[in-house]
């Protein structure tokens, strides 16, 4: 007994202090993507699914997406916090999420006649793990600039004034404040930065993810003229001309190898001579004559037969010319030869050229707008680009859009017109080859060798004497072999023979015809 009541006395201890409440908090957004696109910036982002402490489902209730618009400075102002973002920043839109389902009770019996859910209305609110999409159009009022940063700059200003007012003599007469003759830090481009808050169940803010900032203050590029398409049997061609504005290549940056390259074609070879005077030749020259290739050379620096110069020597001394001589000149360089490009490096960076986006336009099935799907995942430097995927009897539709690198971000154009074409299969077959007829009693048995078109539906056997400029089929449906035996053919009549390839299109494609042969039946 007395031990009972000693356990329960030291299981009975003194209440702890309270412990604070659970607090979970979203993980943040980290697929957020920030586009301008013409005189429109698209927001988009995925809803997260979980907590910070990977914990589901996640404590979301609304999702809100602030803007603002400042004009950096040098050196940069400090980073707001997310109160004093909010504060100076304005609200683009709110986005509510939906509470995550309740398990649905487990049910033996299953009803068949059940309709399908409904799809939700437009505004309903979105379940953790969707796509957010979102647009802001700029106008003249956006892209004004705010300056949250004023009262604090000022007040830092003041005060450092102050410390140097403390630490000059009270004694000494005030010297006048002598400012440096130089050209202050401008302010830089004009900028708007997205930012998404996240807000949880408890009412608590989070910042979800990075601040992305869109330029402004520059014309977005124009989008090109709708594409032209050509295909053919295996690929597709998609071509546009450039939009106007286009930037291009200024100059081609110099590599080490270049430079490399560029120095030793500059340095003759040792073994080999300058590349301004002509090789030396295999074999020595006869002497009392001049070698055909120098013969010019020769005629020039030497003067004419007979000449001497100042000291009375002759001309054509072969002594090398002291330095008090001129020197020959130089040939006159040759207007067709290539032009080797000169080392330079860029004393301004210039913005790199433009390049482009193309994508496949499909209908949505839910109405505007249509899903682009982006064909090449490279920004493409040229206005061309070739596809695989030739489908005979469907439609593909094609648009671009010029994309420019403005302050190291991207700023994309409208999208230009769609062009859509309906591939038709309108590709002959290749003619047969190797054609060869016998004949036997009674018939004439021909063969040839199988075509390897992909569409290859048969063959048509053509027949008619060896004068016939045209040849007639000798059945309706193609031949599926590459074989045939005529037993309508005449005995003792000499036919001239021809075979054409048949392919599977809607209307089918004939080939050329094969070489003629000629046989008689026996």
């Amino acid at each position: 007994m007395v031990a009972l009541l000693a356990a329960q006395l030291c299981g009975c201890g003194m209440k702890g202090p309270p412990l604070a409440p659970l607090v979970r908090v979203p993980a943040p957004v980290t697929d957020l993507v920030v586009q301008r696109l013409g005189d429109e910036v698209s927001v988009g982002f995925t809803l997260p699914t979980a907590n910070e402490d990977r914990s589901e489902p996640a404590s979301l209730v609304r999702v809100d997406v602030y803007a603002m618009t400042t004009q950096p400075r040098l050196p940069p102002d400090r980073t707001l916090e997310l109160e004093e973002y909010q504060e100076a920043a304005t609200l683009v839109a709110s986005v509510d999420v939906a509470p995550p389902p309740l398990p649905e009770p487990e049910s033996d019996v299953e009803s068949a006649n059940e309709p399908p859910p409904a799809d939700p209305p437009s505004d309903a609110p979105v379940m953790q793990g969707g796509a957010v999409m979102l647009a802001e159009v700029l106008t003249a009022e956006i892209e004004t600039p705010v300056d949250p940063w004023e009262e604090e700059r000022a007040r830092r200003e003041e005060a450092e004034a102050g410390e140097d007012r403390e630490e000059d003599d009270p004694e000494e007469p005030a010297r006048p404040v002598m400012a440096p003759l130089m050209t202050p830090p401008l302010p830089g481009p004009r900028q708007r930065e997205y930012v998404v808050v996240q807000v949880a169940e408890d009412g608590g803010e989070s910042e979800g993810g990075e601040r992305i900032a869109v330029p402004l203050g520059v014309r977005a590029p124009e989008p090109p003229p709708a594409p032209e398409v050509a295909y053919t049997e295996t690929t597709v061609d998609v071509a546009w001309a450039l939009p106007p504005g286009a930037r291009e290549t200024v100059q081609a940056p110099v590599t080490a190898g270049d430079a490399a390259a560029g120095d030793a074609a500059d340095a003759p070879d040792s073994d080999e001579a300058p590349a301004d005077q002509a090789p030396a030749s295999s074999e020595a020259p006869v002497a009392g004559e001049t070698p055909a290739d120098d013969a010019a050379e020769a005629s020039t620096e030497a003067g004419p037969p007979g000449a001497v110069d100042e000291t009375g020597a002759p001309a054509d001394d072969t002594e090398a010319p002291t330095d008090d001589t001129e020197a020959p000149a130089e040939e006159a360089e040759d207007p067709a030869a290539p032009l080797t490009p000169l080392e330079s490096r860029p004393i301004v960076e210039w913005p790199p050229a433009s390049t482009y986006e193309l994508f496949e336009v499909s209908e949505s099935d839910a109405g505007p707008p249509d899903i682009l799907e982006l064909l090449s995942q490279t920004p493409l430097a040229a206005p061309a680009y070739t596809d695989q995927q030739v489908e005979y009897g469907a439609e593909r539709c094609f648009a671009v859009r010029t994309l420019d690198v403005v302050a190291g971000f991207e700023v994309r154009s409208r999208l230009s017109s769609a062009t859509c074409v309906t591939f038709v299969d309108t590709f002959p077959p290749a003619a047969p080859q190797a054609l060869t007829a016998v004949g036997s009693q009674g018939e004439v048995s021909l063969l040839w060798r199988p075509n390897d078109d992909a569409d290859l539906a048969g063959y048509l056997v053509l027949r008619g004497l060896p004068g016939d400029e045209t040849l007639h089929p000798l059945m309706d449906a193609p031949l599926t072999g590459n074989t045939y035996r005529d037993t309508t053919a005449e005995p003792g009549v000499r036919h001239a023979y021809a075979v054409r390839a048949v392919d599977t299109a809607a209307t089918p494609n004939l080939s050329e015809p094969s070489d003629r042969v000629e046989a008689a039946a026996r």
